[in-house]
């Protein structure tokens, strides 16, 4: 029976390693994970400050006033709130793209911390995704769901921003390595492009 299931993990590890070889691109580096999740991460934080804005407008706090004046400043700010979720959508897809190799790395989970990075990743991709497609279709007035956009979209925007955190504490090492190495483009010789830590 050992020998089955060694067999069946050797295939599986030269199956992923294949993947990987197959999905490898130059644009696919850290440092283009690292540029992209720093517009991605700008762009869910003036998402959720005008977001916040527009909640505490509607459901005003007694003890927090806020300015009314200028007349239009709901406006912009509603708009500065469309138009970055409705360019987070493409950017977000850009950077699944870069670093969705991953997903191929041979064994899945190597530790107890590494299956906690997974877990915080998948919550992270699911509710961003879910964030911007809700705000999309709400941008059409359309709602396939059965329960409250804005009390849905005002929940998940929370579990978003701190899953981003999460994901920047644990990918922090990483990301400051490749943003002291600069515009360099090439990677340490000793690393192949599929294998390199991804942000």
């Amino acid at each position: 029976m050992s020998g089955v299931v060694q067999r069946l993990g050797s295939s599986l590890e030269r199956r992923a390693a294949d993947v990987r070889r197959a999905l490898d691109a130059p644009e696919r580096t850290p440092r283009t994970a690292v540029v992209l999740g720093r517009i991605v991460g700008a762009g869910f934080v003036v998402c959720f400050v005008t977001g916040l804005y527009s909640q505490l407008l509607q459901h005003p706090i007694g003890w927090l006033p806020l300015p009314s004046r200028p007349v239009e400043l709901y406006a912009w700010t509603q708009g500065l709130h469309v138009a970055t979720g409705t360019a987070l959508l493409p950017l977000v897809l850009a950077k699944l793209w870069v670093v969705y190799p991953r997903l191929f790395t041979w064994p899945p989970v190597r530790s107890l911390a590494d299956l906690a990075e997974r877990a915080s990743v998948a919550v992270l991709v699911s509710t961003a995704l879910l964030q911007l497609v809700m705000g999309t279709l709400n941008t059409f007035q359309w709602y396939p769901w059965p329960f409250s956009f804005v009390r849905t979209h005002w929940a998940l925007s929370w579990v978003v921003v701190g899953a981003i955190l999460v994901h920047v504490a644990v990918k922090l090492p990483v990301i400051v390595r490749e943003w002291r190495r600069g515009g360099d483009p090439q990677p340490p010789e000793h690393e192949s492009a599929a294998a390199r830590e991804m942000p």
